[in-house]
C-alpha cells in the first residue's frame, strides 16, 4: 500500500480523487453504456425508469437529470452507502492503494463505524475459510458440502467457511486484535443473557459469506451441520441487520454475478444461497440469491439497474408456488420483465440442477412465462372456465393482482394485461374493465399500505441541518430567482474559466453574494487562490464535504456547459455570443450595482430614523447624502 509521505489532507483528498475511475466505481453498483462522451444508466438514487443518470468520465463526476443528484467519487459512496466523509475518504484511499496520513487516522478512542465493521467481517470470513480448507475439525462440514455435491472450486469461489462447535472459537481468536463489542455490532457475537459474558453467534455452521455489490463483506449465513448437538432454532441461520447489512436490499452472489447480469441482460434469483451456488456450478453465472426475506422492492430496483430481465426461481412445491403468488403483486408496476419459473417434478433448484444440469434450467428460465401469464395459467388450471362461478374466480383473481399495484393504473403495460384475459374467459373488454373499476372502488374505501409506508433514505439521517442544506439546493435548482441565478452565473464562469478569479476578487468579496451557501462556494474557491493552489472545479469539489454542496456544485458546473459558457474567447467573437471576459463585467457590473442599491437604503433608513441629525449635517449625515446623490446619479446615468 502506497504511503503518502507529508502533504496536507487536501492533497490526500485531491490524490484519492485522481486515483479513483469514477466509472469504474459507480459501474459496481450501475449497468452504465456509453453514450457520446458520457456514460449512461438507471440512477440509484430514485425509482427511474429511462436512463436518467450520467457519469463524465472527464470530468469524473456523476448527473442525475430526473432527481437532480450529483457529485464526485466521494459524494458517490456518501450517498450509496451512508457513510460520512472520513469513512468515504478510508474506503476509497484503500481501494486505491494508499495509507491514509496519520493527521487523518481515527485515534483509538473512537467509536467503530462502517470501515471497523468491513475490517472484522473480512477478517472472519478469512478464520472460517481458513478453518474449512485447512483444521481437523471441520472434516464433518467438509464431508456435509462434499455429500451435498460442492466442488472445491465453488468452495473456494464463494468462499465457504465453517464454525467449530464451540462457543467462544472466534472470540478467543479475535482477542488483541479487534474489540468484542465490534464483533457484537458486526453480529458475529451475542451477549449472553442474564450474566456477564459473550458467545460466538454462529456455532457448528457452514458459512456463506455475504457481499456487497463492491465484494465487501457485509454478513454471514449459517447452515446447522445435520448431526450437530447444538439444537438450534433454526437450520439456516442469516447475520441481523446492521450498519453495512441489509436484507432487504442486498443480494447473495451478486458481486459474482455481476457481470454476467449485465452481458445477459437477466438474472435468475433463487431463493436460497445453496441454490445459488449449485446454479453457478452448473454454469448459470448470472444467479443470485435473497437472504431469507421473499424478494423486495429494493432488490428489485438494485437488480434492473444490471438486468432487463428478472427471472424467480421457486421450488417446485406447494410452498414454493404459494412462494410465487406473493411474490407477483409487488411486482406487476415495476419497469421490469419478471418471469416466474417453478420447478418442475417437485424438485428444488439443487436438486433439478443435480440431476439435469444447468443448461436444462437456462432453458426453463428462458422459455419462463411473465408474471401475470403465470398467475392466469395457475387460476385456470386451478378453477377452469367450465362454469360461470370458474370464470368469475379467475377474473377476480387476476384483476385483484391489478388493484394491489397502484403504479399500474393507466399504464400501456395494464392495457397489455387486460388484453389477456377477454379471450381466454369469453368476455369482452368492456366487461373485464368495468369489473377492474368496481374493486378498484371498493379498494379505495380502505386504508392504502402503500400510504402507510415510509422509504428510508441511504445517505445520511436527516437531522436539522442536512434537511436546511438541501431545502437550499433543491430551492436552486428547482425554483432560483433571478439574484440567485446571478450569482450561479459567477460561479459558472470562475469554475470553467478560472484565470479569471483574482480579477474578481478585486471587484467584489464574498458578502456581495446573498445566497449564503453560494457564499460558502465563493469562499472556498477564494481559499485556494489565497493558499497559493489553483483554483479549479476538480480541487473544489474534492475539498467540499458536505453531500449537499457537493451536489449543487455538479449542477451549477453542468449548467455552464449547457450554457456553452466554457466556448473559448474565438468561438464567442466567431458564434456572436459573450466572451467569458463580457460575461464576467456584465455579471460583476449587476451585482456592484444590487450593492449601491442596497446602500442606497441603509441610507435613507438612517436618514429617517434620525430627522434631527439632518439639520445639523453632521459629518456622517453629510457622508449619507453623498452617497445617495452619488447613487441617484449613477441610476439616472444607466
Amino acid at each position: 500500500m502506497t504511503m503518502l509521505a507529508g502533504g496536507s489532507s487536501d492533497e490526500f483528498k485531491e490524490l484519492v480523487r485522481s486515483r479513483t475511475d469514477i466509472v469504474r466505481l459507480i459501474s459496481e453498483t450501475v449497468s452504465l453504456h456509453p453514450h457520446g462522451r458520457v456514460f449512461k444508466g438507471l440512477c440509484p438514487f430514485h425509482d427511474d425508469h429511462k436512463p436518467s443518470f450520467d457519469v463524465n468520465p472527464e470530468r469524473q463526476t456523476y448527473k442525475c437529470w430526473s432527481c437532480q443528484e450529483g457529485g464526485d467519487c466521494f459524494s458517490f459512496v456518501m450517498k450509496q452507502d451512508g457513510l460520512n466523509f472520513r469513512e468515504t475518504l478510508e474506503m476509497l484511499a484503500s481501494r486505491a492503494g494508499l495509507e491514509m496520513p496519520a493527521t487523518l487516522r481515527r485515534g483509538p478512542g473512537d467509536s467503530p463505524e462502517k470501515p471497523h465493521l468491513y475490517d472484522v467481517l473480512g477478517w472472519a470470513e478469512n478464520e472460517f475459510h481458513q478453518c474449512l480448507l485447512s483444521t481437523a475439525i471441520a472434516e464433518r462440514a467438509r464431508n456435509y458440502l462434499q455429500s451435498r455435491g460442492f466442488s472445491n472450486a465453488m468452495i473456494s469461489k464463494f468462499k465457504l467457511g465453517f464454525h467449530p462447535e464451540s462457543w467462544d472459537w472466534l472470540l478467543q481468536r479475535a482477542k488483541g486484535r479487534f474489540d468484542v463489542e465490534l464483533l457484537v455490532k458486526a453480529s458475529l457475537a451475542k451477549e449472553r443473557e442474564g450474566r456477564s459474558g459473550y458467545y460466538d453467534q454462529f456455532v457448528d455452521r457452514v458459512m456463506f459469506p455475504i457481499h456487497d455489490e463492491r465484494g465487501r463483506t457485509v454478513a454471514f449465513g449459517g447452515r446447522i451441520l445435520p448431526d450437530s448437538t447444538c439444537k438450534p432454532d433454526a437450520k439456516y441461520l442469516n447475520s441481523s441487520e446492521t450498519p453495512v447489512f441489509s436484507k432487504s436490499r442486498t443480494c447473495y452472489a451478486l458481486d459474482i454475478a455481476r457481470d454476467a447480469i449485465k452481458k445477459t441482460g437477466t438474472v435468475l434469483v433463487m431463493e436460497g444461497y445453496a441454490d445459488c451456488v449449485k446454479a453457478h456450478q452448473g454454469g448459470i453465472l448470472n444467479a443470485v440469491a435473497t437472504l431469507g426475506t421473499a424478494l423486495t422492492e429494493s432488490h428489485v430496483t438494485v437488480l434492473k439497474r444490471l438486468a432487463q430481465k428478472v427471472v424467480l426461481v421457486f421450488d417446485g412445491d406447494q410452498a414454493g408456488i404459494n412462494a410465487a403468488e406473493k411474490a407477483i403483486p409487488r411486482f406487476l408496476a415495476q419497469e421490469v420483465d419478471l418471469r416466474i419459473l417453478t420447478v418442475p417434478d417437485g424438485l428444488d433448484p439443487d436438486e433439478f440442477i443435480d440431476q439435469r444440469g444447468g443448461d436444462a434450467l437456462l432453458e426453463l428460465a428462458d422459455a419462463a412465462p411473465e408474471a401475470f401469464e403465470y398467475q392466469l395459467r395457475l387460476m385456470l388450471s386451478r378453477f377452469g372456465t367450465t362454469t360461470v362461478d370458474a370464470r368469475q374466480r379467475v377474473l377476480d383473481g387476476m384483476l385483484n393482482l391489478l388493484t394491489l399495484s397502484p403504479g399500474i393504473i393507466g399504464t400501456i403495460k395494464e392495457d397489455f394485461m387486460l388484453g389477456k384475459l377477454p379471450q381466454r374467459l369469453g368476455l369482452t373488454e368492456l366487461e373485464v374493465r368495468r369489473r377492474l373499476k368496481q374493486l378498484r372502488g371498493q379498494q379505495s374505501s380502505q386504508p392504502s399500505r402503500a400510504s402507510e409506508r415510509k422509504i428510508s433514505a441511504n445517505g445520511p439521517s436527516d437531522d436539522d441541518e442536512h434537511r436546511q442544506r438541501k431545502q437550499v439546493v433543491d430551492s436552486l435548482q428547482r425554483t432560483a430567482n433571478g439574484d440567485d441565478l446571478l450569482e450561479c452565473e459567477l460561479l459558472q464562469i470562475l469554475f470553467t474559466h478560472p484565470h479569471l478569479t483574482d480579477h474578481v476578487r478585486r471587484e467584489i468579496g464574498t458578502n456581495d453574494l446573498r445566497q449564503e451557501s453560494l457564499q460558502e462556494i465563493m469562499s472556498l474557491w477564494f481559499d485556494l487562490l489565497e493558499e497559493g493552489v489553483e483554483p479549479t472545479f476538480e480541487r473544489l469539489l474534492s475539498r467540499t464535504e458536505c453531500l449537499q454542496w457537493k451536489r449543487l456544485l455538479v449542477w451549477i458546473e453542468e449548467q455552464a456547459r449547457h450554457r456553452n459558457v466554457t466556448k473559448s474567447v474565438t468561438d464567442a467573437r466567431t458564434m456572436g455570443t459573450e466572451t467569458a471576459e463580457e460575461a464576467l463585467r456584465r455579471v460583476i457590473d449587476r451585482i456592484r450595482w444590487r450593492r449601491n442599491i442596497d446602500a442606497n437604503q441603509a441610507s435613507k433608513s438612517l436618514l429617517i430614523e434620525r430627522p434631527s441629525e439632518t439639520a445639523k449635517l453632521t459629518a456622517e449625515t453629510r457622508h449619507l447624502l453623498e452617497q445617495a446623490a452619488r447613487f441617484h446619479r449613477e441610476r439616472t446615468a444607466k
